[in-house]
């Protein structure tokens, strides 16, 4: 087999033979994760020929992860590292994101899993020497919300129904539920909603709400959440989102078209109002940390540290609502809320800084 023609056959061949299976578990996995794993696969071995290799991909090695990692963070391939055939990129001006290099370095680690070789791939912070390189950084800095923008989020949704009334009834339900793309699109109103009484019995939300949202379809990995219905505002996407769905049991995605369509259909049209970061500055996701800010002040009767609210004093307090706003996001890891809600920690660390400052 040729190194230099046909190195895309045999990945297409491992791809195949692989690429549904998850990479610890015996199950199937998304197609969204397939089609980020091969399309970074192939980033991956078209970018290990511009830095001076030519590997077949069964022949990965250990060489080739150094190569890979020196370029991501922007450092010079190391010296003992030798090269098939010139380079042709140059090094890089800035290290890629952390978040980036971690996601590269889990398909390289899936891959050598299906190769035999599943040894092959080190933790991320072995291959360099500042360890903040490859070190994410999960405590949100900015708010990422519509109304720390300046926007109105009325007013925006106002816009959208314009151009599509379904994909403005699934904005509305993002920012009532902190649903997901997906999941809005997907939303069936009188399968959702249950009483509390009907809730799971560990739940341990069930006495401080009338009702729930059970929210299961379009989740990531299937995962079964609930969301308290609390507020006015809540009902009136509840309302509207009945009126969208045509038939007793239907969604609030446009009838006669596909799940792709649907989603498709959706970014189209929210483009189309300037809801992306080049134009308006945010993104409809954002609408999961105005949701996720908002419930914390619910729970808390204070601002989010992202929003520069005060540090509650009672500990125990505070986790339990950093928890809460992880299970209604649809995470079961409270520390997933610092990305939203911004990390107590790193707050304390500068609220510390400063005293030290003045004193």
């Amino acid at each position: 087999m040729s190194h230099n023609t046909q190195w895309r056959e045999q990945l297409d061949a491992l791809l195949d033979a692989f690429n549904e299976r998850h990479a610890s578990v015996g199950k199937g996995v998304s197609h969204s994760t397939r089609e980020a794993r091969s399309q970074g696969l192939y980033r991956i071995f078209a970018l290990l020929r511009k830095l001076g290799f030519k590997p077949v991909p069964e022949n990965l090695a250990e060489r080739h992860v150094r190569a890979l990692m020196a370029y991501w963070t922007a450092q010079p391939l190391p010296a003992d590292v030798l090269l098939d055939i010139p380079m042709t990129i140059p090094r890089r001006a800035y290290p890629c994101s952390a978040a980036y290099i971690q996601q590269q370095m889990s398909f390289i680690r899936v891959f050598a899993s299906w190769i035999g070789k599943p040894g092959l791939v080190r933790s991320a912070v072995s291959y360099v020497s500042e360890p903040r390189l490859v070190r994410r950084s999960y405590g949100a800095l900015i708010d990422k919300g519509w109304e720390s923008h300046g926007l109105a989020v009325d007013e925006v949704i106002a816009a959208v129904d314009a151009v599509d009334s379904h994909v403005g009834g699934q904005l509305a339900m993002m920012i009532a539920f902190g649903l997901r793309r997906k999941e809005a699109v997907m939303f069936c109103p009188r399968a959702a909603e249950i009483p509390a009484y009907a809730l799971p019995v560990q739940h341990p939300r069930s006495d401080h709400y009338i009702s729930f949202l059970r929210i299961k379809r379009g989740t990531k990995g299937g995962r079964l959440r609930y969301a308290a219905v609390r507020t006015p505002q809540q009902r009136q996407a509840l309302a509207r989102a009945h009126c969208l769905a045509r038939q007793d049991w239907g969604h609030i995605g446009h009838p006669g078209l596909s799940l792709k369509q649907s989603l498709d259909l959706f970014s189209n049209v929210v483009r189309s109002v300037g809801l992306t970061k080049n134009d308006l500055g945010v993104t409809p996701h954002g609408l999961r940390h105005q949701f996720a800010g908002d419930l914390y002040f619910d729970i808390t009767q204070v601002q989010p540290p992202v929003r520069g609210g005060e540090l509650l004093i009672d500990r125990e307090v505070m986790a339990d609502a950093y928890r809460q706003v992880a299970e209604q996001l649809g995470h079961h890891r409270r520390q997933i809320s610092n990305a939203y809600l911004g990390s107590p920690a790193g707050r304390r660390s500068d609220e510390v800084k400063l005293m030290g400052a003045a004193s």
